[in-house]
């Protein structure tokens, strides 16, 4: 049992601590770049839990709430591959055996914990309707520990707009960082 609050907290922290970024302000500004997507992956014994962050143009085609039933459905599909071909987006060697787990998405709107003023507040409102990202969630149980194996990625192939991935790796023996371009490159768990 306390294996398994450890284990939770090991995970949270990094997700937590790659989100904010080292230099919290620098982090912030860079947070919202078009065909960008962040990818942040913790390897916990036979346990994976993968990250994605991406601004909705990448996925959907637009970053505002969906208004029309045209913009639903785009919205609706590109969820449902996050969802169900998250094992398409990161793929891990088949050597580890690794399993599809349990996936969480969130569509997150705009940036408004900044605002100190009322007129912050409203330019803030405003810039919310304009940007928003994709935050998933995903996790893979594997047969055999995946350390040191390597890990590719389809996230350009599903979804075309995605040309970058910026990769964050921690395991319980290392920490390393790689950039993907257009799903060309691994890293190594």
């Amino acid at each position: 049992m306390l294996c398994k609050t450890l284990s939770v907290s090991f995970v949270s922290v990094f997700l937590l601590a790659a989100r904010e970024g080292a230099a919290g302000e620098s982090r912030h500004a860079e947070a919202h770049v078009h065909g960008v997507a962040e990818i942040n992956i913790v390897v916990e014994g036979k346990k994976v839990t993968v990250e994605l962050r991406t601004p909705t143009e990448g996925v959907m085609g637009f970053e505002h709430e969906a208004r029309t039933d045209a913009e639903r459905k785009k919205r609706d599909v590109a969820m449902k591959i996050i969802s169900d071909r998250f094992n398409e987006l990161v793929v891990l060697d088949s050597k580890s055996g690794c399993k599809s787990g349990s996936s969480k998405w969130l569509i997150v709107r705009g940036d408004m914990h900044d605002a100190k003023d009322k007129q912050r507040a409203s330019e803030a409102r405003k810039k919310s309707d304009e940007h928003s990202e994709v935050q998933a969630t995903h996790t893979f149980e594997c047969d055999r520990s995946p350390l040191g194996t390597k890990v590719s990625f389809g996230v350009s192939k599903l979804f075309p707009e995605i040309h970058e991935i910026k990769v964050q790796v921690l395991s319980e023996t290392k920490q390393t960082a790689v950039t993907i371009k257009n799903d060309k490159g691994n890293a190594e768990l």
